[in-house]
């Protein structure tokens, strides 16, 4: 994600209660909330489609800026694509719009104990298209999507806009573009009836000022959708805001950083200024695929997955009121726990553990790889001939993934066994 966040934290707010102790205790005491508790960040605009000639067109999986240049047209020794990732997805570089790929990023998230994804969107576009798939396959699984807006977006750059007025009427825009599309669905999440936005804070400067919405602003356009109204969570905390927002979450950084956000977002909590905390987990940072964004590699080592396991430890010392995975594909900023192929499925199952132990949902690892087996059979489907086999083929795959949504695991690997035989007769290939 094109951008170089660094926290803006008010060095003026004090924790008025005072004590990191106190405030733990506190967030034991603070009632849980209703719905997801964890969630994970998707990243909705890769895209591999083919152009009029039969070349293939990338989105975000190339890169042309400063430092080495990447061309997912271009095969490497290795026999993968030059991608603008250290990580390769096990699955290959793929088009988010796929239902097949949606799918398998749906059923594998549901398997480790991931309720939904915020999908980062910048006000229509690709990224809406995709989105709107993302809705339909939550509603099909029984899980659950959001939108996390750019405020960028508002903003000269991403929009031609020539007032900060005019910008406000931008966000106004995004957001009901949203609530008329997609929020009206039974898969958006809502908090106390009300559709959850997030939101990335802006960071660029011009002639219009600092690329944020001040308080004044972000209150008349809060005070546009009211009623009926949305549960508007914004990236960390800041006093001037405080009283305005729904809530706040928390973004990828260090130790500091952590031990900063969960007390202060406990006293928030505790104090009525926030109804909803959000925490992050997060296995690592390396964007050297995309060279910092040309601003040179910035890298976070996962350690293995120590990383991983301090980021889990904190939130659980830290008690928000819902966790979201940073991230669960961002390949370009190499903060993926989506399988891929240097780590395979580690991260998933170090999820469902962990998720196991905040939740206290019944852990299975076995079936994190199901999924990942049936996008592989629809990919072997499509090889196969058209006509009434391959529909019949097509049915049965989608009544198994139901299944498997609904939690049903009894004698599903055997069944899988065998529609992954029946797709390899039909189209002509030994099965794997």
């Amino acid at each position: 994600m094109e951008r170089q966040r660094s926290v803006r934290m008010n060095n003026r707010f004090v924790i008025i209660l005072g004590g990191v102790s106190l405030c733990l205790l506190m967030g034991l005491l603070l009632p849980a909330k209703a719905g997801p508790r964890v969630m994970a960040h998707y990243m909705p605009w890769f895209g591999c489609r083919p152009n009029e000639d039969g070349s293939l067109h990338w989105e975000h999986w190339h890169w042309s800026g400063e430092g080495p240049s990447h061309d997912p047209n271009t095969i490497l020794p290795n026999g993968r694509r030059d991608i603008a990732s250290v990580f390769y997805p096990l699955i290959g570089p793929y088009d988010n719009s796929d239902p097949a790929v949606l799918e398998y990023h749906f059923l594998t998230a549901k398997a480790c104990g991931i309720e939904g994804f915020i999908a980062d969107w910048y006000g229509g576009g690709y990224t809406d298209l995709v989105f709107t798939r993302m809705v339909a396959t939550a509603e099909r699984y029984d899980m659950k999507v959001a939108i996390c807006l750019e405020e960028k977006t508002f903003y000269p750059g991403y929009i031609d806009v020539a007032t900060r007025a005019e910008a406000v009427d931008e966000a106004e825009r995004q957001l009901r573009l949203v609530l008329n599309t997609h929020a009206c669905s039974s898969a958006y999440w809502r908090i106390d009836g009300q559709p959850v936005f997030l939101i990335f804070l802006g960071y660029r400067s011009d002639s219009l000022g600092e690329h944020i919405l001040r308080p004044d602003e972000l209150a008349d356009l809060l005070g546009r959708v009211d009623p009926p109204g949305i549960h508007f969570i914004r990236e960390h905390a800041n006093e001037d805001y405080d009283t305005l927002v729904d809530g706040g979450y928390a973004w990828i950084d260090g130790p500091k950083y952590r031990n900063w956000f969960y007390p202060t977002a406990t006293v928030l909590r505790a104090t009525g200024k926030w109804e909803t905390s959000i925490g992050a987990v997060n296995p690592g940072f390396d964007d050297t695929g995309v060279w910092g964004w040309g601003n040179g590699p910035r890298v976070t080592e996962r350690r293995g997955v120590a990383e991983y396991t301090d980021n889990w430890a904190a939130v659980m010392r830290g008690h928000p009121d819902v966790i979201q995975v940073t991230t669960w594909n961002d390949f370009e900023e190499g903060t993926t726990i989506e399988p891929a192929e240097e780590y395979g499925f580690t991260f998933i199952d170090l999820t469902e553990r962990f998720v196991g132990e905040w939740t206290g949902r019944k852990t299975r690892m076995d079936d994190n790889r199901w999924p990942y087996r049936l996008f592989m059979a629809r990919k072997g489907l499509e090889g196969a001939a058209v006509g009434a086999p391959r529909e019949a083929l097509s049915g049965k795959l989608d009544a198994w993934a139901q299944a498997f949504s609904q939690g049903r695991r009894w004698r599903m690997e055997w069944r899988l066994d065998r529609l992954e035989r029946a797709v390899g007769m039909l189209a002509g290939q030994p099965r794997r």
